[in-house]
């Protein structure tokens, strides 16, 4: 497996963050205790299936290369790039076993379009293409191998768990989790519990929410 592009929240101590935190670590794992635990840190993927020889290892490093990325011109407070968490999912795909799928904003596709063009070295319509038809925006909670239908059996069970690590934040603010998120650049091609970003960025014009609805 290649290299990937993710967003991620803005802190480490973020109360936004040490929630989603707990959830990936330890409170969903518990409900499967019998599958192999995978642990890794709150993410949205931008783009993965990054070669490194055709990218960053022909810059002086990864962050240069990252830092040298052409994105849209966003701005904190007038237009952002909002990612609102929408619908809680069991799926078939290891790194999709659970999942909070976010809705397809107009400024996710646009920002997620021109990272894939350069990552890729895609033509600006192949990569509008995939952002609007292919890319599913989507956080991560458990990877597993165990069966859809098992995950569905306690889809009940970690909705009660969301609400108890996001509820009070989530009626606190309104929906709003945080403001800002890093761009960061992993190598994925590692055992999962060594995915950590090489490069970082900021991206203040990052809002992460969540749909009234799922808690």
């Amino acid at each position: 497996m290649p290299s990937s592009l993710w967003l991620i929240p803005p802190k480490d101590d973020h109360p936004f963050n040490k929630s989603v935190q707990d959830l990936i670590s330890s409170t969903i794992p518990s409900d499967f205790p019998h599958a192999p635990k995978n642990n890794f840190i709150p993410h949205v993927t931008v783009t993965s299936e990054i070669d490194p020889a055709a990218t960053y290892e022909k810059s002086s490093s990864p962050q240069e290369w990252l830092d040298n990325l052409t994105l849209p011109e966003f701005k904190k407070e007038h237009d952002e790039v909002v990612i609102e968490l929408e619908q809680l999912e069991a799926g078939e795909p290891f790194f999709k076993k659970v999942t909070l799928r976010a809705k397809k904003d107009a400024n996710l596709i646009k920002f997620t379009s021109k990272c894939r063009e350069q990552a890729l070295a895609l033509s600006d319509t192949e990569a509008q293409k995939w952002a609007e038809n292919e890319y599913l925006p989507h956080l991560s909670l458990f990877y597993g191998d165990i069966s859809k239908g098992d995950v569905e059996k306690k889809i009940g069970l970690i909705e009660l768990q969301l609400g108890f690590e996001l509820g009070s934040l989530f009626d606190c603010c309104g929906g709003t989790f945080a403001m800002g998120a890093k761009l960061v650049l992993v190598d994925t091609s590692k055992e999962i519990k060594d995915w950590t970003p090489i490069a970082q960025r900021d991206c203040p014009w990052v809002i992460w929410t969540m749909a009234r609805g799922l808690l």
